[in-house]
């Protein structure tokens, strides 16, 4: 009996000095996503609003497109599941260029978000995913953390949201 009163003290010190090590380090920056309240009906455009915020104590460069809320999709890696849990199907604008060789030329500004600081982008998913099938979608997105800034390595994902499509 006293062999294992020590061997629970054991394991449960090793998990508490082992805690911290499992959660890593804090995200530079937090997403959060916005999607309408109301349901979209098949066939129209869905966007969402991505407000990012600087939770770091350090100023971050972003590359931004010009423009008062531009359209920044290429930036983020949208995920959008039906409620099986299976992706979405790719938009005919994605069907149209696999395969294809693609050359893409963007306009680019430098932009330093302070630290608490927020700015907000919007993306046009439906640009990406056909979701003129009827159903409920678990939407999210993620963004690579910015290159040689020494704030770490990876992306940061965003909160879920869930939309709803409904027949016109």
């Amino acid at each position: 009996m006293k062999r294992l009163a020590q061997f629970v003290i054991c394991v449960v010190t090793l998990v508490s000095v082992a805690t911290p090590v499992v959660c890593g380090p804090k995200p530079p920056f937090s997403l959060s996503i916005a999607a309408p309240k109301e349901p979209t009906k098949a066939g129209a455009e869905l966007y969402l609003r991505i407000t990012l915020t600087n939770t770091s104590d350090r100023d971050i460069v972003f590359a931004r497109s010009p423009g008062p809320i531009p359209e920044e999709a290429f930036r983020y890696e949208i995920d959008v599941r039906d409620a099986q849990g299976h992706s979405a199907p790719p938009s005919a604008y994605v069907r149209e260029l696999e395969g294809k060789p693609t050359m893409t030329s963007s306009s680019n500004l430098s932009y330093t978000l302070k630290p608490s600081d927020s700015f907000i982008d919007q993306v046009t998913v439906t640009r990406f995913y056909d979701l003129s099938q009827p159903g409920t979608y678990t939407i999210s997105v993620a963004r690579p953390i910015p290159p040689r800034q020494n704030l770490g390595e990876g992306k940061v994902k965003s909160n879920s949201v869930t939309v709803t499509v409904v027949t016109q």
